[in-house]
């Protein structure tokens, strides 16, 4: 008797311990953070799973969303300014030019859809994620905001870059930029269950995780 009773305190200690670890393996800097994000897209993008995105889970932080994003607007703004500039948009139907040139006609182009892209990569990522993340918890998703931020910018950055790259093949760039996005579809899915599911802040295995309800 005395013996169980002497087991039970020390088995506490070593599952408070284990998980414990399990959370500080999880808890990066923000500088080790940004160098693993590499293989964390690699990882992502070729083995598309509920399992992958899970593994991911507790590295999250508003810090690593937020340079993603900046450095994900960034690059859009510089990829997108250069394909106005290789495929200028065509200015024959503005009757009303003010006096310029053509040349600064084009330059004004290239400066508003640097801007744009700058406000508009941010803003879209969470109005498009507060509406998911809504109606994820309309069925019951146990996840946080954050998670789902994340986990979709995993997929999402080296996506949008990709079909920013697209967009500047002269000809096919009009229909292949959409094909990067019918992927982010599938790893959207797995990344909601991942996040969503229930107990969806644990650090559980993956195999145990209960499914969102639908």
């Amino acid at each position: 008797m005395s013996r169980k009773i002497s087991q039970t305190p020390m088995n506490s200690r070593q599952h408070l311990s284990s998980s414990s670890s399990v959370t500080s393996s999880r808890s990066l800097p923000l500088g080790q953070a940004v160098r693993e994000l590499p293989g964390q897209y690699l990882k992502v993008l070729t083995r598309p799973s509920v399992r992958t995105f899970v593994e991911e889970k507790g590295k999250e932080s508003w810090g690593i969303v937020w340079i993603q994003l900046i450095g994900l607007a960034i690059v859009s703004a510089i990829i997108l300014a250069v394909g106005v500039l290789i495929s200028p948009p065509s200015l024959s139907s503005v009757t009303n030019t003010g006096g310029l040139s053509p040349e600064t006609l084009q330059m004004i182009a290239v400066v508003f859809v640097a801007i744009f892209t700058l406000i508009i990569t941010p803003v879209s990522f969470f109005a498009i994620g507060g509406i998911i993340f809504l109606i994820a918890k309309a069925f019951h998703g146990k996840g946080t905001y954050l998670e789902q931020i994340y986990a979709t910018l995993l997929f999402g950055v080296p996506l949008v870059l990709v079909s920013d790259l697209l967009s500047l093949i002269p000809g096919v760039g009009g229909w292949l930029l959409y094909v990067p996005h019918i992927y982010s579809v599938v790893l959207m899915i797995f990344a909601l269950i991942a996040v969503h599911g229930r107990g969806g802040t644990s650090t559980a295995d993956p195999q145990t995780r209960e499914p969102l309800s639908l």
